[in-house]
């Protein structure tokens, strides 16, 4: 996959003769593609439209969906062999945000701007015990563990779009900012022994800024 996303920019590289950035009323779309993620593991990009309400001002909307699915295995002897247990561990969330760009200067296939975004992101983990404590192997011990919670986030940024053809374009994106992130009470529930208990685990809330900056590529495309 890697090999071929990376063709398909070389060919697209070729056909920049009439790449001419876009003016007051055009939408576009896009997806963020981190270079970090680029393993065996699948992850959807983040979805992004832009609209412009003047040549040089746009507004943005983003959309991202993560999901994970992690499952770890103990044996019952050190030397691999004899029984075996399980952790699996699901992850999802869900984010959205809106903001606005500010562009300047360039040229007619190089526009580079600032923006800045408000951000809401929720997101879910739980977690399945089976014969295991949840770091080794536990003969007849299972459990269910869910927590979640919620985050907001303020992004300032700079970046810049560069033009391929009419219609198509690359870009890269660089951060900071603020989130404040709020972790729900979770519930754990464990059987051993043919019974049942239940227990909450405390959330908590954090607060932390930094740099937002990820290898990678924005890849848009004009919608009209």
């Amino acid at each position: 996959m890697k090999k071929t996303f990376l063709l398909l920019i070389a060919l697209a590289l070729g056909f920049t003769s009439f790449a001419q950035k876009p003016s007051e009323g055009n939408l576009l779309t896009e997806a963020n593609f981190s270079i970090s993620n680029w393993d065996n593991s699948f992850s959807l990009p983040a979805l992004r439209f832009r609209y412009f309400l003047a040549d040089d001002m746009v507004l943005r909307g983003d959309v991202s969906l993560m999901g994970d699915k992690q499952t770890n295995n103990y044996s019952e002897n050190a030397d691999g062999t004899g029984s075996t247990g399980s952790q699996e561990i699901k992850s999802s969330g869900l984010g959205i945000a809106a903001g606005i760009e500010k562009h300047w200067g360039g040229n007619a296939k190089f526009s580079p701007f600032a923006a800045a975004s408000l951000g809401f992101m929720t997101y879910s983990d739980d977690e399945t015990w089976t014969d295991s404590d949840g770091s080794s192997y536990v003969n007849g011990l299972s459990a269910e563990v869910e927590t979640g919670g919620s985050m907001i986030s303020l992004t300032l940024s700079l970046g810049a779009d560069y033009w391929v053809t009419e219609s198509f374009y690359l870009g890269a994106e660089l951060g900071w900012g603020l989130a404040s992130d709020n972790e729900k009470d979770g519930t754990v529930s464990v059987t051993s022994g043919g019974s049942t208990s239940t227990s909450t685990s405390l959330g908590g809330s954090n607060f932390g800024y930094g740099e937002g900056m990820a290898p990678g590529f924005r890849i848009g495309f004009i919608l009209n």
